[in-house]
């Protein structure tokens, strides 16, 4: 005899976590639901600081190495990287999903260890980090790349996110092919 499946339940209350996870999307407390995780697909991680010390002539440098150490440790692939100076973005994939405490705490400890004496007592971190699942590796996996690219371009000043919201908008502007 066949096994029924579970049944689902449905309405206001019962719906599945969705793909982003943490950020300002936490109000306070802890939260109510796992962070969904995936280890097929690329993931989307911001973690953004109070103050704008990641991106400092003195701290840019050790801040790059220290994400690309941990990550290489825990065998996270990193795709795109962008330091902005208040936030990182990162595009990455991890082996496991039983990997991503170790890795995320080691990365965040790291960083705000070494930025220590800049934040004067203050915490580094201003919200938890912000995950999201990108689903599928050819537009959706091309259009973060995309924002992270843009993201890096607006730290550097050569670009204001005001005029200029995706890279097609570039394209046009600059008449880049």
């Amino acid at each position: 005899m066949a096994r029924k499946a579970q049944q689902e339940f449905s309405g206001e209350g019962f719906q599945k976590p969705g793909d982003c996870f943490g950020g300002a999307l936490l109000k306070r407390g802890n939260p109510k639901c796992a962070r969904p995780l995936e280890s097929k697909l690329p993931i989307h991680l911001t973690l953004r600081a109070t103050k704008s010390v990641l991106r400092l002539p003195k701290t840019y440098s050790l801040v790059n190495k220290l994400i690309y150490a941990v990550a290489r440790k825990h065998g996270v692939k990193i795709y795109k990287l962008a330091n902005v100076g208040n936030h990182l973005h990162l595009a990455i994939k991890i082996p496991k999903v039983g990997r991503w405490p170790a890795f995320i705490r080691e990365l965040t400890g790291r960083i705000g260890l070494a930025l220590k004496a800049l934040m004067k007592g203050v915490s580094l971190w201003k919200f938890r980090p912000h995950t999201r699942i990108i689903h599928g590796w050819r537009k959706a996996f091309r259009t973060v790349k995309e924002y992270i690219e843009l993201n890096q371009w607006e730290a550097k000043g050569f670009i204001s996110r005001k005029d200029i919201k995706t890279l097609k908008d570039l394209r046009l502007i600059f008449d880049v092919s």
